[in-house]
């Protein structure tokens, strides 16, 4: 008797999947909603101050240097960010999905080519309960504490949505997950970060000095740096659904992820490409409909929904390929002799 294969899902059958997850689960998109209203409506984080003031002592450092045309550039660069609301770009521990807007343009950083950038939200300086940070420390403070709350929001969302594609966690079920999957992933990151500074360090010494050798050289090497960079993003980049829907610690996830995408880079690659066309390509909808109240409640409850299906779908994509790395022969074997 011939056992019938499993039908491999297609990337469309996972972005399907994350979306029914999502609609068997309707209420998971409020996380997401009531952040983004919080983002919007809520008080907003100013670096001005601090960024202001440390120009003006670099200035003071250094007077000859204001004169230097690209020296100026940077100066202006950072004082428009001093203008924008950071909460979102501070807020590295957030894996909710929010309200990104993108426009479609030409960008002067990239010759005048077509490009979709983001679009920041900027500091209303006509409301009063702006937060402005003046100091190192309460810029450290307010980073800490944005953390904070978006790892416990995040650990609540991210259990729920799991819940959801497993269909085996109850929303108690899920929330007694909670501060496993929240701890984990800080572990998770924690080594990579340690692991990056103790690789990243000696390499930025090395391009640093190659810089100072040779421009041609060592712009190609952190050319290169950079690229490394982005492939191991990428290939560690599932170590969060691993922790989600296999239960794994974080040295145990990041070799999950690893293997995973390994064995489907293409997959991978096509299913990211995907993911990125439905952000850009919704985040130019929702550019065009926050001119108004009503709009930005439209946008807010839209992106709720298209980001959570898309958190869920990355879930539904790490199973499948994750059943076919454990069903194949060799690894069926592996598991076999260490049983």
């Amino acid at each position: 008797m011939t056992i019938p294969k499993p039908q491999n899902a297609t990337l469309i059958d996972s972005i399907s999947e994350g979306y029914a997850a999502i609609n068997r689960r309707p209420w998971i998109i409020l996380i997401p909603v009531l952040l983004n209203l919080y983002l919007w409506f809520g008080p907003q984080l100013s670096l001005g101050p601090l960024v202001t003031s440390a120009i003006d002592t670099l200035k003071r450092a250094q007077p000859a240097l204001a004169d230097q045309e690209d020296i100026q550039l940077m100066y202006d660069q950072l004082l428009a960010t001093g203008g924008v609301d950071l909460r979102q770009q501070l807020a590295l521990l957030n894996y909710v999905p929010t309200l990104h807007l993108y426009v479609v343009g030409a960008l002067e950083t990239a010759g005048g080519l077509p490009a979709i950038p983001e679009v920041l939200q900027p500091i209303n300086s006509q409301r009063a309960d702006t937060i402005a940070v003046s100091s190192v420390g309460g810029a450290l403070v307010s980073i800490l504490v944005l953390n904070a709350c978006a790892l416990v929001l995040s650990a609540v969302f991210l259990s729920q949505v799991g819940g959801a594609v497993r269909r085996d966690w109850s929303l108690v079920l899920a929330l007694r997950h909670t501060p496993k999957i929240g701890l984990v992933i800080l572990s998770a990151l924690g080594i990579v970060a340690g692991a990056g500074l103790a690789l990243g360090l000696p390499l930025l010494f090395l391009v640093t000095l190659l810089l100072y050798l040779n421009q041609t050289l060592g712009l190609l090497a952190l050319f290169l740096l950079y690229w490394v960079g982005v492939w191991v993003s990428i290939y560690i980049g599932f170590m969060r659904e691993a922790i989600v829907m296999s239960g794994l610690g974080p040295l145990r996830a990041i070799y999950a992820s690893f293997n995973v995408v390994r064995r489907n880079i293409w997959a991978t690659l096509g299913f990211l490409l995907l993911s990125l066309i439905i952000r850009l390509g919704s985040g130019v909808i929702w550019h065009s409909l926050v001119n108004s109240r009503v709009g930005v409640i439209i946008a807010i409850i839209g992106s709720a929904y298209i980001g959570s299906g898309l958190v869920a779908a990355r879930m539904a994509f790490y199973r499948e390929r994750l059943r076919r790395w454990q069903s194949a022969p060799s690894q069926s074997a592996g598991l076999q002799a260490r049983n």
